[in-house]
C-alpha cells in the first residue's frame, strides 16, 4: 500500500512540474511575442501592387513587407462619390478584393499595412477600373412583358450577384415602389399579379447590396385579362393508365374548396403504385391558362405539409380536345414542370412557421404565354415525400376563356 501511494505521489509531482514548466514557457513566449509589437513603430508600406479588374470589383495582389508585426492590409476607397468602403485582408493573404463598384470608371484605392498596435503605414495608391458590374449587366437583360393579371419580368444575372429588381408604379405623377424582388439566380422570370386590365405607367431598375442602382426602364403596360375558373365545371376523366383514388378520398376533393380539412377529408388520395403516376380531369371550358395553385394536404392535428404523400416534383400537361382513348400522351402539351421547395430547409418531419405559411398559400405555378388553350388537365407525379402514393388538397386555375 505504501509503495503504491509513493508511486502515485511521484507521478502527481512530476505532472505538476510539467504543467508549471509549460506555463512558464508560455509566459516567456507571450512576453517575447508582445515585445515584438509594443512600440515597434509604423510598419513599412507596400512597395508595389498588381491590379486585376473584375466585374464591379478589382483583385489587388501585393507582397507584404518584411516586418514581423504586420496584422492586416487595409484598402480604403469610394464606391461612388461620398460613399466610402473599407476592405481588410489578413497577413496570411497576399491579395484582397476591392468590391462594391457600380460603374466602370477609374477609382483610387489607398492600401495601408497595419500592425498589432493598430499603427498604419504610409499608403500606397493604386488605380482600379472595374469591368461592367452585375447591377448594370443585369439591367441590360431586363425584359418586362404584359402578362395575365400583371406583368412578367425576366433577367439574366451571370455573376449570380445578390440583386434586387425594384418595380415602380406611377401614382399621380410620382413613381412609388410597387415590389422588390430579390435574387441570386443566374436567370429568372417572375410575375407581378393583382392588376386590372388597364394601362399602368411602370418603371423597373436593379439595385445591388452596396446600394448601387441602374438606370430605370419605364413604359406603359396593360395586363391581360384573366379569370378565376369556375370549379363547379371540373369533372374527373378516367383513362387507361390513370391512377385510381384510395381510402375513399376521390379526385373531386381537388375542387371542393377545402384547402385544410379534417383527418379524412378535403383532399385527393391516390392508390400506391410505381412512379411516375398520373390522373386526368376536365376543366369544363377551353381556356388559355395563366397560372394555377396546388395545395399540400395539411390536416390537423399533425400538419402534413412537406411530408407524407404530398408531391415534391410533378408536371402539368394540357390537352385542347378529347384526350387519346388509349390513355397515352398523344396530343398532350407540357404546360409546366414544378419542384416544391421547403422554405426552411428543415429535415423531413420538421416544419417552421414559414413552412406552414407557405403551405397555406399553396404552390403557385405560372403557365408560359406561348402555351395553347386547353380543356383537359393531367397531373404527372414524378416524386412524393414517401414515393408511395400522392395527396393533393386543392387546385385552382386562372386564365382567359
Amino acid at each position: 500500500m505504501h509503495a503504491m501511494k509513493f508511486y502515485i505521489n511521484t507521478v502527481s509531482t512530476y505532472g505538476a512540474a510539467c504543467i508549471a514548466a509549460a506555463l512558464a514557457f508560455a509566459a516567456c513566449k507571450k512576453e517575447e511575442r508582445s515585445s515584438l509589437y509594443n512600440g515597434a513603430g509604423a510598419p513599412q508600406p507596400l512597395k508595389t501592387a498588381a491590379v486585376t479588374n473584375l466585374p464591379g470589383s478589382a483583385k489587388i495582389s501585393y507582397s507584404l513587407p518584411g516586418d514581423n508585426n504586420v496584422l492586416y492590409v487595409k484598402a480604403e476607397y469610394e464606391i461612388r462619390p461620398g460613399v466610402k468602403r473599407e476592405v481588410k485582408a489578413s497577413y496570411y493573404d497576399n491579395s484582397l478584393l476591392a468590391d462594391g463598384f457600380g460603374d466602370t470608371l477609374e477609382h483610387k484605392v489607398a492600401l495601408t499595412v497595419v500592425n498589432q498596435g493598430d499603427e498604419p503605414s504610409a499608403p500606397l495608391i493604386v488605380t482600379v477600373k472595374p469591368l461592367t458590374p452585375p447591377v448594370i449587366a443585369t439591367f441590360r437583360t431586363l425584359k418586362v412583358l404584359n402578362d395575365f393579371g400583371g406583368v412578367s419580368v425576366s433577367f439574366a444575372n451571370a455573376a449570380k450577384a445578390d440583386l434586387a429588381i425594384i418595380s415602380l408604379r406611377d401614382s399621380a405623377g410620382v413613381y412609388r415602389i410597387e415590389n422588390s424582388h430579390y435574387s441570386q439566380l443566374a436567370a429568372e422570370t417572375y410575375s407581378l399579379r393583382g392588376f386590372d386590365s388597364m394601362v399602368y405607367k411602370m418603371g423597373f431598375y436593379v439595385r445591388d447590396r452596396f446600394g448601387n442602382v441602374s438606370d430605370t426602364l419605364k413604359g406603359d403596360f396593360k395586363p391581360l385579362y384573366e379569370k378565376f375558373l369556375d370549379k363547379s365545371l371540373f369533372r374527373q376523366v378516367d383513362l387507361p393508365g390513370d391512377v385510381k383514388d384510395d381510402w375513399g378520398l376521390p379526385m373531386r376533393n381537388l375542387w371542393d374548396g377545402i384547402v385544410k380539412g379534417g383527418v379524412i377529408g378535403g383532399f385527393f388520395h391516390t392508390q400506391s403504385k410505381p412512379f411516375p403516376m398520373w390522373f386526368t380531369f376536365d376543366l369544363g371550358v377551353k381556356v388559355q391558362l395563366s397560372r394555377m395553385t396546388a395545395w399540400h394536404r395539411q390536416d390537423p392535428p399533425q400538419d402534413w405539409a412537406y411530408a407524407q404523400n404530398n408531391p415534391k416534383k410533378f408536371e402539368v400537361w394540357g390537352c385542347a380536345d378529347n384526350p387519346a382513348a388509349d390513355g397515352s400522351f398523344t396530343n398532350w402539351v407540357l404546360l409546366a414542370t414544378h419542384e416544391v421547395v421547403k422554405p426552411s430547409g428543415l429535415p423531413l418531419g420538421q416544419v417552421s412557421q414559414d413552412d406552414i405559411a407557405a403551405a397555406a398559400r399553396g404552390e403557385e405555378i405560372s403557365i408560359p404565354l406561348d402555351k395553347p388553350a386547353v380543356k383537359y388537365i393531367r397531373f404527372k407525379i414524378l416524386e412524393t415525400y414517401t414515393n408511395a402514393a400522392c395527396n393533393i388538397a386543392e387546385v385552382s386555375f386562372w386564365g382567359q376563356p
